[in-house]
C-alpha cells in the first residue's frame, strides 16, 4: 500500500459475540463501498477470548483464530469480505485505511 495514497483512517471498536458481524464501519459499508476504495483492515483482539474470522459463513468451528492480544492486517477491497464471530462477547479494535 502506498502510504501517500491513504487519505482516511477510520477506527472503531467492534463487539463480537456468537452472531457473526462484518468487519467494517458504517461509513465504509456506505460511502466507501460504492467507490470500491477500501484497501487495508487492521484488527487487534483486545479481549481475553479467541475471535474467529472468515468469509460470510464463518463459525467458531471453521474460522481462523484471532488470539487474545493478536493483531492481523488484511488487504480487502470488499467491505463484506471479512466476518468475525466469538463464543463469548469480545472487543476487537479495528482500523480501516481507505484511499
Amino acid at each position: 500500500m502506498d502510504v501517500n495514497s491513504v487519505n482516511k483512517v477510520l477506527t472503531a471498536t467492534l463487539t463480537v459475540c456468537d452472531e457473526r458481524i462484518v468487519a467494517a464501519s458504517p461509513e465504509v459499508l456506505g460511502n466507501q463501498r460504492k467507490a470500491g476504495k477500501r484497501h487495508t483492515l487492521e484488527l487487534y483482539n483486545t479481549s481475553g477470548n479467541i475471535v474467529y474470522f472468515g468469509g460470510e459463513t464463518v463459525t467458531v468451528e471453521n474460522g481462523m483464530p484471532l488470539l487474545p492480544d493478536e493483531r492481523r492486517i488484511f488487504r480487502v477491497d470488499d467491505p463484506f469480505a471479512l466476518y468475525l464471530i466469538a463464543e463469548k462477547e469480545s472487543d476487537v479494535r479495528m482500523a480501516e485505511y481507505c484511499v
